[in-house]
């Protein structure tokens, strides 16, 4: 779940070789886990197989500590810098049609 919450949530492709390698297990025990996971709704996503990856599209939520609030803040900070970019963008490029 670590690794799933660290990843942005417009990229949550996670290549399997990866999870294993942070939980120290083989990609057959890696698997089962994320295969039992999908029916109960701890995550929803699709295990792809021939490219050993997971899409994970929705995490159950979960009770957070510190460095994870930290690390959220950080990202919604990311994106409120996005936001405000697109949003001064927009009015750059529609001050013509905007009557004054």
């Amino acid at each position: 779940m670590e690794i799933i919450f660290s990843c942005p949530s417009d990229d949550r492709s996670i290549p399997l070789k990866v999870i294993t390698e942070r939980t120290k297990l083989s990609i057959e025990d890696v698997e089962y886990p994320l295969m039992k996971s999908l029916p109960v709704r701890l995550i929803e996503g699709i295990i792809d197989q021939v490219e050993g990856t997971i899409y994970v599209s929705w995490a159950q939520p979960r009770v957070l500590g510190i460095p994870q609030i930290k690390s959220l803040r950080d990202r919604l900070d990311n994106w409120m810098g996005k936001r405000h970019n697109t949003w001064l963008s927009f009015e750059a490029e529609t001050s013509d049609f905007v009557a004054s």
